[in-house]
């Protein structure tokens, strides 16, 4: 019977020496750190949601669904909730004025900024999505922005099968992030989960296409919680398999060094944990990087 992986080393071995037995691709050279440690903690643990915005900014439809998301379901949920933006598929290319070919029509401005990632791109096709926006709320699809809220409100009455704790630390000389991530299972559980450690920036002001702004090629839009880059892989690494024991944990630690253009100060990361035979995400966390 197999059994959680408790050491870090052995989940780093499942990593480099089982990769044809994990779902989705793998990264070379994953900076693992062995040295995290957590403190004992018996504090009451809360379920928290997280929703995968799919966006682009050629995606004139998309900033409803954006404001929508940030400015009023956000609020209502407040640290409940957790947020990754990512832009991925068709409205997310860039494009120039000189080309003639941007989508939607937006020939007479540069999009130039390239908020792509190999982990949205990943992400974007292991949901199976086709168009955005679009919204995963603890990995179920929810296709139209209006009931997100919804979808948000029942998944936060579910309790808490997992803990999550997220202690980062931030290098300003060489803008190295380290992320220790300490997993505890509250219950006696039969799937297998991986666990799945991303980076996302915050209030990054950029062109977007909005329909039925003023003007629609909008210079100064806030693009909110842009998935950046993974920690481990892209679709994160096996933590339990097939029979795992309440009260057991895993202590995980990653190293990345930010991009020379992202700002530490808007920078966070999300955790959370997920099934890999339904794809339910039954734990996220969510913590700035300083």
């Amino acid at each position: 019977m197999k059994k959680i992986l408790f050491a870090l080393v052995a989940l780093a071995v499942a990593g480099f020496f089982a990769c044809d037995k994990i779902e989705g691709p793998t990264r070379e050279n994953i900076s693992i750190d062995t040295t995290c440690h957590f403190d004992a903690d018996n504090s009451i643990p809360f379920k928290k949601t997280l929703i995968v915005e799919f966006t682009g900014h050629l995606c004139g439809n998309c900033p409803a669904a954006s404001v929508y998301l940030n400015d009023t379901i956000e609020p209502r949920h407040a640290d409940s909730l957790v947020i990754v933006s990512v832009h991925s598929g068709y409205f997310a290319a860039i494009c120039t004025s000189s080309t003639g070919a941007c989508p939607g029509g937006a020939d007479n401005v540069n999009f130039l900024t390239d908020f792509t990632c190999e982990a949205g791109n990943d992400w974007y096709a292991y949901y199976g999505i086709a168009a955005n926006p679009k919204g995963v709320v603890d990995g179920s699809v929810i296709p139209s922005y209006q009931s997100w809220d919804a979808a948000i409100t029942g998944s936060l009455l579910v309790a808490p099968k997992v803990r999550l704790k997220i202690e980062n630390t931030y290098n300003d000389q060489d803008r190295k992030v380290r992320a220790c991530i300490e997993t505890k299972f509250l219950n006696d559980m039969s799937e297998d989960y991986k666990l799945a450690v991303l980076l996302t920036e915050d209030s990054i002001v950029d062109y977007q296409v909005w329909y039925g702004h003023s003007p629609e090629y909008f210079a100064d839009y806030m693009h909110h919680h842009v998935l950046r880059t993974a920690f481990n892989t892209s679709l994160g690494f096996p933590i339990a398999s097939d029979t795992t024991t309440a009260n057991s944990s895993v202590t995980s630690g990653y190293y990345i060094t930010l991009d020379p253009s992202w700002n530490a100060d808007h920078c966070s990361v999300v955790a959370f944990v997920y099934s890999t035979t339904t794809k339910e995400v039954i734990q996220v966390e969510e913590a700035p990087i300083r």
